[in-house]
């Protein structure tokens, strides 16, 4: 029983490297088993929709049941619980503040924050709200918006000055924010708190769409642009991992 269980494992571990499918004699050389066998397994697969027959050459691929399946294993994903360990290991590499933020109307809320255990008082809590033209994280998700929905946006938002680096102006944004998705990451360079800085990155879901973000903050003497040399990596590589935990499936940064 327990090595049927592996062989079909193993036939849906090379299917999914085979897009274009195998026939039943190259499953059975994979597997190193009887045509006979690699069939059956195979019919049972079908049975179960976890590969479909296409072509009259019998040809075997993965089946519908995997959108299905993803479906189910995204919707119920817990995106604070997946982060989790991928925030507490960017902030222990950076000894600087992790933040994981969603979006929410026109703002971005606070869903989940892992301290330094810093004196620098920083703005943010889990729970608390900010603006997106002037966060990080915020121009992250805005960055990633169509359109309709980015023009939407901008002729609803009230701008405040928040500090005199704060942007106050459609156009100033709109011109950060292609900056933003050509690099992949964003900056708050003291837009929305005097004394700290932040660098961002966008968090994509199974559909490829940015609704979350991670970002690193802190004090001004500490993120230094050389110092973000190195945090940005970390970062990215970050957000990547939990866009694949997201159900995500081209790298991001290819």
């Amino acid at each position: 029983m327990v090595q049927s269980v592996d062989r079909a494992l193993r036939i849906l571990e090379l299917l999914k490297e085979c897009p274009k499918g195998q026939g039943v004699t190259e499953v059975a050389n994979f597997l190193q088993v009887a045509k006979s066998t690699a069939h059956r397994l195979l019919l049972s697969l079908e049975r179960h929709g976890y590969v479909q027959k296409v072509g009259r050459e019998s040809t075997y691929r993965l089946g519908l049941k995997f959108i299905e399946m993803n479906y189910f294993v995204v919707k119920n994903l817990n995106i604070v619980e997946a982060a989790r360990p991928l925030l507490e290991k960017l902030s222990k590499e950076t000894s600087e503040i992790v933040h994981l933020v969603m979006l929410d109307d026109q703002e971005v809320v606070y869903i989940d924050k892992v301290d330094n255990h810093s004196t620098i008082r920083i703005y943010s809590q889990v729970g608390r709200r900010a603006p997106l033209y002037c966060t990080g994280v915020g121009k992250c998700i805005l960055a990633y918006r169509n359109e309709e929905e980015l023009l939407k946006y901008l002729n609803q938002v009230q701008f405040k000055s928040f500090t005199e680096h704060t942007f106050v102006s459609a156009k100033e944004l709109v011109k950060e924010l292609h900056l933003v998705k050509k690099n992949g990451f964003s900056y708050d360079n003291e837009e929305h708190e005097l004394g700290i800085r932040c660098v961002a990155a966008p968090i994509f879901d199974y559909k490829g769409e940015v609704n979350f973000a991670v970002s690193v903050t802190g004090p001004l003497h500490r993120m230094t642009d050389e110092i973000l040399k190195h945090t940005i990596p970390k970062l990215k590589e970050t957000v990547e991992e939990i866009s694949i935990k997201m159900g995500f499936q081209k790298s991001l940064y290819k």
